[in-house]
């Protein structure tokens, strides 16, 4: 293995994303890695710019596959860390989703959260069993001890009633319609007919929820309410909240982060039900406007389901009053067994777990000579725009893609940006929880000639460590 290994993170969506990849970074850098935290937007300029050892993608998708085959015949190594780690119905639709969208055979290293995707994974052959690890997510890290001690404190008095929502297909922040969300979802592998389903259910239950919201402010006008839309919803659609004087609509900050200031976790459908569980926080699921296409069953399954809005709102009353009596055994044991299923363990050790697996997969292809002469070739369209890039570099190529790209496509990138602030403030807050003494910041990667900085997009940045 190099001296001091070079690893690019990919980073998709820094609300959700960030912070774990924050944690991952540091973790390996304090084993001697290099570590640069790179925009997904960004990518196809800086990963072949700085040629690490490994890049460690967001996910294996048709939207990416000429990515990874332009690292895979650069020498790079790929790993996977999934950031829709639990996505589809169950485990074994996950794993059949992402072996449906090819990749697989390319990649040097998979990360899976849970030993349920685990097993499912080795039953399809998605991926060799060599190179699959259970590891969990580290953005879950910070659910236990140390880590937990990082949590930002949410700007608000604790003691809030959390509502979560789940809407970005019928309630979309970068695209202009619902019928765009759906060709994505049939782009990602879903069946157009389950696509359209899953639109039309899906815009009922934004409203519904929409309706329900303002209902419970109202009835508990003295309690404070926080609604947190999904990180890729439209948060204007809800300014009507935001006008009354017990609610907030805010779309700062982790999942994690707001849950732990909650009193209660009110949603439907919303992966942060399980989070909410790690965290002690009661999740209640409204469930008289659930439908098969919307329902995911573990984040029905951990939570106190509401059968009628009366329901929810006595629910309510009985967890701010201290009074809701303990969950069904089987509810119980379910919220243990879906923890191994789904995120391997709340351990604050994930992070550690994909350390380890990353070093590895390095240590390994150090070895031997990478054959890149079997590559499947990139696609026309993936082959033009490498081209487009290398010719031009990196600010005369944006500017070619925003003369012509979709307002859309320029709102999803924004959307997706961080700053060094954003980082380094999470570096703080990790080093001091880590107990160590060993103190990391970032500054923008630049390049060693003036061919790589111009190609370089100067928005990817890099761990030092502070002396």
């Amino acid at each position: 293995m190099p001296d001091k290994p070079h690893v690019c993170l990919i980073v998709d969506n820094p609300l959700r994303d960030l912070e774990g990849l924050v944690l991952l970074g540091r973790q390996l850098a304090t084993k001697g890695a290099t570590v640069t935290l790179v925009p997904m937007y960004e990518q196809g300029f800086d990963v072949p710019a700085l040629r690490p050892d490994l890049v460690l993608v967001n996910y294996t998708r048709p939207n990416n596959a000429d990515l990874i085959k332009a690292y895979k015949r650069a020498g790079i190594l790929v790993g996977v860390l999934d950031t829709e780690g639990i996505g589809g119905k169950n485990p074994d639709q996950f794993a059949e989703m992402v072996q449906s969208v090819g990749c697989t055979d390319l990649v040097d290293l998979y990360c899976v959260w849970g030993q349920a995707q685990h097993a499912a994974f080795l039953r399809r052959g998605t991926v060799p069993a060599a190179l699959l690890h259970a590891t969990g997510c580290p953005r879950y890290d910070f659910c236990a001890a140390p880590w937990r001690a990082a949590l930002p404190r949410p700007p608000l008095e604790p003691g809030y009633v959390l509502i979560n929502t789940n809407f970005p297909v019928a309630n979309p922040r970068f695209s202009d319609s619902s019928s765009a969300e759906e060709d994505s979802m049939v782009q990602a592998g879903f069946s157009r007919e389950f696509a359209r389903q899953f639109v039309a259910d899906a815009g009922k239950a934004y409203r519904s929820v929409l309706e329900t919201s303002l209902k419970l402010a109202k009835h508990f006008s003295d309690v404070q309410f926080v609604l947190r839309p999904h990180p890729f919803e439209n948060i204007a659609s809800y300014d009507v909240l935001a006008e009354l004087p017990n609610f907030h609509v805010r779309q700062d900050g982790t999942s994690l982060e707001w849950i732990s200031g909650a009193r209660l976790l009110v949603h439907q459908n919303c992966s942060t039900a399980i989070e909410a569980t790690m965290l002690k926080v009661e999740p209640l699921s409204m469930e008289w406007f659930n439908t098969p296409s919307l329902r995911l069953d573990a984040a029905t399954r951990v939570s106190r389901g509401a059968g009628s809005e009366s329901d929810l709102i006595e629910l309510v009353r009985q967890g701010l009053d201290g009074r809701l009596s303990p969950v069904a055994r089987e509810t119980e044991q379910f919220r243990q067994q879906i923890i191994g299923d789904l995120f391997t363990a709340v351990d604050g050790a994930s992070s550690s777990r994909v350390t380890s697996a990353i070093l590895d997969a390095i240590a390994t292809a150090s070895g031997g000579k990478r054959d890149t002469s079997a590559l499947p070739r990139a696609s026309l369209r993936g082959v033009a725009a490498e081209a487009v890039r290398r010719a031009l570099g990196y600010k005369a190529s944006s500017a070619l893609r925003r003369s012509y790209s979709a307002p859309e496509s320029e709102r999803r990138r924004i959307g997706k940006a961080f700053s060094p602030e954003m980082v380094n403030s999470a570096l703080r807050r990790i080093c001091a929880a880590s107990g160590d003494g060993r103190h990391f910041v970032v500054q923008p990667a630049t390049g060693s000639s003036r061919r790589m900085s111009r190609a370089l997009s100067g928005a990817s940045l890099q761990l030092a460590e502070a002396v």
